[in-house]
């Protein structure tokens, strides 16, 4: 079977990051729920002492009420939602974070690069509704770990989409068995041949983090990484006899993590031209 190596990226994809119109959620473990709209997604980590919210998709309250709506859904309480930890500083992963700042006054986390970029120099300048509307509690970098109840998120510096890029790797829970998750941050290559360098240089070393802690799940914060839409709507409908298929084990997350490289080649190819 013939199948895709890289994904498809067009302008249709980042426009649709700004569409409000669709949400889809999902259970992919015990402990962890999946909210996305058509383009980028976001996780919730539930702990013994209360929720966790990875990113917060785009600065609408459609997407907040549907991370609310999502929670309440799988019968967890948003009251519980203590704290909201940011990939990276553009505006579709800072995204709707002013709301739960001020309604459950959530712990923010973020990169002190990425929040001073996200401050004073806005991806959309043009667009005052995108802008910076709330402050980062706790700036954080690689080496760092946060912690709530019973999980602890290990933080890791990977510079390249963005300059303070941040991912992440943590346990999740499937029928009483642990596994460790690794979500890389960055997601797409920046199109500068420097760039790119820095990007593949995070890469190689969020895999090598991620061999030592023994990762076997994939994640990531944009559906067209990885059929992402189709993944989710799989794992909503998942029977209890089939398989997960965020659990990929050390030699599938390598060939996931193939795709960042492939896409790095083929903007190296492109900005040399």
């Amino acid at each position: 079977m013939n199948r895709r190596n890289k994904p498809v990226v067009t302008k249709e994809t980042i426009m649709g990051m700004e569409d409000m119109s669709y949400f889809i959620h999902a259970m992919i473990f015990d402990d962890l729920l999946i909210i996305a709209q058509k383009e980028t997604n976001c996780f919730v980590l539930k702990t013994k002492d209360g929720l966790i919210v990875i990113d917060a998709i785009w600065p609408a309250k459609e997407a907040f009420e549907a991370i609310e709506n999502a929670i309440i859904d799988v019968g967890w309480n948003p009251d519980t939602i203590r704290k909201l930890i940011i990939t990276h500083g553009h505006v579709d992963h800072t995204g709707c974070g002013k709301w739960f700042v001020e309604k459950y006054h959530v712990d923010t986390y973020l990169s002190r690069i990425d929040d001073i970029v996200w401050r004073e120099h806005p991806v959309k300048p043009d667009r005052p509704e995108t802008w910076k509307d709330y402050n980062i509690d706790h700036y954080i970098q690689d080496g760092d770990t946060i912690t709530l109840g019973d999980k602890v998120i290990y933080v890791y510096s990977t510079p390249g989409h963005t300059q303070g890029g941040l991912s992440y790797i943590f346990p999740v829970t499937e029928s009483e068995e642990i596994h460790m998750a690794a979500l890389w941050g960055g997601s797409t290559p920046p199109w500068t041949e420097d760039g790119v360098k820095q990007y593949l240089e995070s890469l190689d070393y969020f895999m090598k983090e991620a061999k030592s802690k023994r990762v076997d799940v994939a994640l990531t914060n944009h559906t067209a990484i990885d059929n992402g839409l189709e993944r989710i709507a799989y794992s909503k409908m998942r029977m209890s006899y089939m398989p997960n298929i965020y659990i990929l084990g050390w030699e599938g997350f390598q060939r996931f993590c193939e795709v960042f490289r492939t896409m790095s080649y083929v903007v190296l190819e492109r900005v040399s031209k």
